[in-house]
């Protein structure tokens, strides 16, 4: 076997330790869902930085995506505009998605393709969902997921305070298993906490996490750190459980990124 096979070998029997699809997880290869008919075949493209998605529909196989989201696609696919349930259509707005999804649905002979991304400047990742378990997702960072997964809105008071707005996009997996493609602002990070422990996370770090994880705004350290240190406010998140808690981060915080940008334009006013 030549080096080049054993180190492919090696990698995808590295990322399939990391794949668990009794949990939510994030796919680090697409080659790990094999020849599966629920999961259209996809690949990344733009670069890293500003990463699109591409998938390849066969006859009838459909993807919805946020409205908007679209960059380019075959003649031969259909598009069909939704909102789904108002209440979490109304929802959608605040948590800085669309109140519309689209369906897109490959209804040539042919296989189809359209390409698929997100306003932020970052990388796509893609999360395995299992039946039963839903995925929020922190404001417009949802782009796109197989049809089968519900659509859904996650009230969530303290997002307020850290930058996230009121409501969460909810990626719910109901009667079968199935995948969410996100954007980050930079990259994603998946990160682990183990039972009995904490982790403190910087406002706009968050991109996804299982609905049933609590999220608590908490001060960083004492007053003067909280006043003088530059980070405030934080969320705070605990694994009160018996198995390992899954997190999954954004490298950089938009809203950072926001208010450094808001702060040089007033300078140069």
């Amino acid at each position: 076997m030549s080096s080049t096979k054993s180190s492919k070998k090696q990698k995808l029997m590295n990322n399939k330790k990391n794949l668990n699809k009794t949990k939510i997880s994030l796919i680090k290869d697409s080659a790990l869902l094999g020849n599966n008919s629920k999961i259209p075949k996809y690949i990344y493209e733009g670069g890293s930085g500003f990463q699109c998605v591409r998938f390849r529909l066969k006859q009838n196989e459909s993807i919805n995506a946020n409205a908007g989201a679209m960059n380019y696609m075959s003649n031969s696919i259909d598009i069909s505009t939704q909102t789904g349930n108002a209440f979490n259509a109304i929802g959608r707005m605040f948590s800085g998605s669309s109140f519309f999804y689209n369906t897109f649905t490959n209804k040539g002979v042919n296989d189809a393709t359209i390409n698929l991304s997100s306003v932020h400047p970052g990388n796509v990742g893609a999360f395995y969902i299992p039946k039963g378990k839903s995925l929020n997702l922190v404001s417009d960072s949802y782009i796109c997921s197989t049809p089968n997964l519900r659509i859904n809105t996650n009230i969530r008071f303290g997002g307020l305070l850290l930058g996230y707005g009121l409501t969460f996009v909810q990626i719910q997996a109901e009667d079968s298993y199935g995948v969410v493609w996100a954007a980050a602002f930079g990259n994603t990070i998946e990160k682990n906490i183990l039972p009995g422990e904490a982790i403190k996370i910087d406002n706009g770090i968050i991109l996804g996490f299982e609905s049933d994880v609590k999220i608590n705004t908490n001060f960083v350290g004492g007053i003067t750190s909280t006043l003088f240190s530059g980070e405030g406010l934080v969320s705070k998140i605990e694994n009160k459980g018996t198995e390992t808690m899954k997190l999954f981060l954004q490298s950089r915080s938009e809203t950072s990124y926001l208010d450094y940008i808001k702060h040089k334009i007033n300078l140069k006013r």
